[in-house]
Parts: structure tokens; C-alpha cells; sequence
């Protein structure tokens, strides 16, 4: 069933370019792909210090989009009472290697060698801070006020001639803390005189270090230097941490850690989100964007508004069509078959879509929404259906949406494809048992051990190690798993990371999401791709 006057050429070459990610690396977004989702409020408050988030949720597009002024500029337009236009940003860790605001992965390992983790960011805050606000600190009086002798090079005694190392920085901060801590107070004092804040971003955590222990120590420093900028009224930190990391004891025994730990803010995904991204990309992507505007104002008398910063206009999509799921219905049925077949009992494509995109936890990362609707757009016009979104083209949107997902897991987790390879042909629901039984008989446990004993050995001659490389870090559960239950500790692993949930009967299912690419049946599910 087609619309009339709907523009589907215009909106299948808009859903065409949807991109595999909506951000790259500590790139600005695109303002026309900046979403400001009202439920994520508190993880772009600067006063939220701690925001843990799955893998696709948006941790570094909030981190890049924080760290632009036009960003800034638009969220500001709708979230006025977070007052970003009074914030400046800068970067604390990243995954770039370029980033002069702070060390690599790999001079942060020689760091540790001498340092402390704490006096490493608190060096990396010092630094920063001391050349952005330098015209301000050269007319403070350092003699009289900090006991410093001002001398060049750097701010107060600060060394940062174009020649400094990093560890020539943090030595200056462990040789006298107090003097640290002194130029430290007296920025974010005139910060606070000015009416202004500075938000310090930290992303991209687990590349710090190439083992556990490593990225433990630097992390627990971090959160420790993050805790003391609780009482600096000028200067904040964001900390954008996966869930494992979250949930990993060992980073929070420190005193009063409870204090950032209960205060977490999840980055989640509602299904109104989910497809208020997506008209939001229809309603500003590409020449058919302000078409299909006009269309909705005269289908559903749905009106836009456009927002400027620093030349770039954007239209954010009415609150109806952000918060309302009959109204988010009805827009889909104008693009999409009703139901998932040829009658009701197939289930609602609107509920179905993110349903079977969910993590064993329930949550839909944007991502993999984009993909399978991307994709489900792909296959419903290749078969000659009229509508933009068949629900035989929706199926095989969620099958690629399901492939990026298991391979994103394999970059964040590099033993999942050790762990599910084994479970190749299983039908879930199961009961523990069998899942267990394949792993013993495929030797599971041995082969994520020979894994990471092989990326412990060094490298060949003249091999040039990277900054970016992803590094093999096993389980954590496998650290303190008893020797009789191995297998055990993998299934807890699984569960913790949303990649199995345990039934009320205590059998083990896997999501679409995950088991349609591992080939793992179910019955009556999306078949899984062989």
C-alpha cells in the first residue's frame, strides 16, 4: 500500500546514506545528525560526572559533540538548562594520537612506570587548563598568591616549552602537590568569577592500557581526580566508561567511590528515541529532506522549527513526533508495512523492529536500529515491493544489523568469537548444560588462554605498534574463576555484557541480535544467517 504525494524516491535515497556510524573518532558531528534525544539530558549535564553506555549507544558522539562549540550551540537551543553556552570543553583522553591535550596509550605506559595514575591526570588537567586560561593566570600576582616564581617556560612554573615531555609535566606535579593544587584552585576560581565552567572529556577508556591491571590503575586514578573536582566551582570532568568497566570492582577501591559509582548516568535508548533519530535524519538529511517536512505538516499538521549556530540550521522534529508513540505509528505505517506478514498475529512492525534488535538487557543501541533500517529499505526495494519498508525487507535489516553487532563485540571482546564459534547449530532456549557441554568439547576455556598468552609475546622485529590497536583482554570473569567451573564464569560473562539472559525456568536464550549472526537457531525466530 503506497501514500499518496508521499516522496518515497527522495525518502529511500535519504534512508540509503544512513552511514554505519554517526560519528568517527573525535570528528565534530555533522549538525544535521546531531539528535539531541531528551532522555539524555543527564549524561550531557557537565555536573553528571560518570556516564557508562553500551557500545553504539553514543559515548563518543557525545563526546565529540561536547567538545564542538556549534554541538554545544544546538544542544543549548533545546536544553537551555544546562547552559553549555557558558562550558568550554576539552579533550582528557581520546582515541586519537594526535591529541596534544593528552598522552597516548603508549606514553601513558611509560608513565606509569614512574607515576602514580593520579599524578598523570591531574598533570593532563594542569596542563591543559594552564595554556587555555594563560592570558588570565599571566596577571595574577603568582609571587604573592601560588609561592611560585613565574618564570618561562610555562604558566607558574608550569614546564611547557614547545619541546616538553609529558613526564617532564607530571614530575612537576608529584615533586609538590600543593603547588598542583594551588594553580589548579586559582583557574577554576576565575572560571567561576566569569560566569563560566570548563568540562574536561574522557573517552575511549579501554585503549589506556594493553592489559586489565593497566587500564584498572589508570582508570581508579581518574575516577580519584574526578571526585576532588567535585568541590572546584569553575572545572568539571565527564567520563564516558563502558558497562564492564563499570562494573569491575577492582576500579572502585578507593575511599568514598561509592559517591560516583551510585551516581552513574546509563546512556539508553527508548524506542520513541530510536525513531525520533530516525525522522530526525529524514527531516534534515539530503534534498528530499525539506519535502518530506511539507509532507508531514500537511499529512499529520506537523510543524518545524529551524535552529542556527554559527551558520548551520537544523530542523529538530516536534515533540509529538519525539514523545508520542500512536503518532510515531501512524508516520511509519505511511513507509512501512503494518505488520510483520500478512496479518496481525505476525506481531506490529513498529514493536517488532526494536524488539528483535535488543541486547539480552533489553537495550537497542541507535546503530543497529540505522543499519537494520537502512538495510530493510535496501532489500524491500531490490524485491519490487511499493512500500519503503517491507516487513520480508525488515527481516533482513535486522540479519545485517546482527552481523555489525556480533562484530562490534569481536573488537570490544576479541574472545566472543572463541566464545560463540562452539554454540554454531545450538537451539536456544537450553538449558546451561549444553551450552557448557560445547565449550569442554571444543576446549573454550584453553583457547582463550592461548589467545592471550600469543598477544602477551613480542612482536616481530621492526614491528611498529600502534595507538590505535584494540588489545586482547580476556573475561573478567575468568580472572577469579574457580578451576572446576570455567565454563561457568563464561556463561556470567555473557550475561553481564547482554549477550545471554537466563529464562524463569534458568535456561539460557540469546537475542536476535546476537544469535542470528553466530547461526543459532531458534524456532519461529529471524532465520540465522549460515
Amino acid at each position: 500500500m503506497t501514500v499518496e504525494g508521499l516522496p518515497t524516491a527522495e525518502l529511500r535515497q535519504s534512508l540509503d546514506e544512513l552511514p554505519d556510524t554517526m560519528a568517527v573518532g573525535t570528528d565534530a558531528p555533522n549538525p544535521n545528525e546531531l539528535y539531541v534525544v531528551l532522555g539524555h539530558e543527564r549524561a550531557l549535564d557537565p555536573d553528571s560526572t560518570l556516564v557508562v553506555g553500551d557500545r553504539g549507544t553514543g559515548k563518543s558522539f557525545w563526546s565529540a559533540a561536547l567538545n564542538s562549540p556549534v554541538s554545544r550551540a544546538l544542544i543549548h537551543a533545546q536544553l537551555p538548562k544546562l547552559h553549555l553556552d557558558r562550558l568550554e570543553t576539552s579533550w582528557g583522553f581520546s582515541v586519537s594520537t594526535r591529541n596534544q591535550d593528552h598522552p597516548s596509550r603508549r606514553v601513558l605506559q611509560r608513565l606509569q612506570a614512574k607515576f602514580a595514575a593520579e599524578d598523570i591526570w591531574r598533570a593532563v588537567l594542569l596542563r591543559q587548563l594552564a595554556r587555555r586560561y594563560a592570558e588570565a593566570l599571566a596577571s595574577e600576582p603568582w609571587e604573592d598568591a601560588v609561592g611560585l616564581v613565574a618564570a618561562d617556560p610555562g604558566v607558574g612554573g608550569i614546564p611547557d616549552s614547545p619541546d616538553c615531555r609529558w613526564e617532564d609535566v607530571v614530575g612537576f606535579v608529584a615533586a609538590d602537590p600543593e603547588q598542583e593544587e594551588r594553580l589548579l584552585n586559582r583557574i577554576s576560581s576565575r572560571l567561576a568569577a566569569s560566569g563560566k565552567r570548563h568540562l574536561v572529556v574522557f573517552d575511549a577508556l579501554d585503549r589506556t592500557g594493553s592489559d586489565w591491571k593497566t587500564i584498572r590503575d589508570l582508570v581508579r586514578g581518574l575516577l580519584q581526580v574526578c571526585l576532588d573536582l567535585k568541590g572546584q566551582p569553575g572545572i568539571r570532568a565527564k567520563v564516558f566508561l563502558r558497562p564492564d568497566m563499570w562494573e569491575d570492582r577492582a576500579i572502585w577501591q578507593f575511599p568514598d567511590s561509592s559517591k560516583l559509582h551510585h551516581g552513574r548516568v546509563p546512556l539508553e535508548w527508548r524506542r520513541t528515541d530510536l525513531y525520533g533519530l530516525l525522522w530526525h535524519w529524514l527531516c534534515n538529511h539530503g534534498d528530499g529532506a525539506q519535502t518530506y517536512r511539507e509532507w508531514l505538516h500537511a499529512r499529520h499538521r506537523l510543524s518545524f522549527q529551524a535552529t542556527h549556530a554559527d551558520g548551520a540550521r537544523v530542523y529538530p522534529i516536534p515533540a509529538r513526533l519525539r514523545q508520542d508513540e500512536d503518532l510515531q505509528q501512524e508516520v511509519l505505517h505511511d513507509i512501512a508495512t503494518r505488520y510483520m506478514g500478512t496479518n496481525r498475529r505476525r506481531g506490529r512492525t513498529y514493536t517488532w523492529l526494536p524488539n528483535h534488535l535488543a541486547d539480552a538487557k533489553g537495550q537497542v543501541s541507535p546503530r543497529s536500529f540505522l543499519i537494520a533500517v537502512r538495510d530493510a529499505q535496501r532489500e524491500s526495494r531490490a524485491r519490487g515491493h511499493k512500500e519503503v519498508l517491507h516487513w520480508e525487507g525488515i527481516k533482513r535489516g535486522v540479519q545485517s544489523a546482527s552481523s555489525v553487532r556480533v562484530q562490534e563485540l569481536r573488537e570490544d571482546y576479541p574472545w566472543i568469537r572463541t566464545v560463540l564459534d562452539p554454540l554454531h547449530g545450538q537451539t536456544v532456549p537450553c538449558a546451561a548444560e549444553a551450552i557448557e557441554q560445547r565449550w569442554q568439547q571444543a576446549g573454550t576455556v584453553e583457547a582463550i588462554e592461548r589467545d592471550r598468552a600469543a598477544t602477551l609475546a613480542p612482536g616481530p622485529a621492526g614491528s611498529d605498534e600502534t595507538d590505535d590497536e584494540r588489545f586482547y583482554l580476556p573475561p573478567h570473569a575468568l580472572a577469579s574463576a574457580s578451576a572446576e567451573a570455567p565454563e561457568r564464569a563464561l556463561l556470567q560473562e555473557l550475561q553481564r555484557i547482554g549477550v545471554i539472559r537466563r529464562s524463569d525456568d534458568e535456561r539460557v536464550d540469546i537475542p536476535d541480535l546476537f544469535r542470528v549472526a553466530a547461526a543459532i537457531g531458534r524456532r519461529g525466530g529471524v532465520r540465522p544467517i549460515r
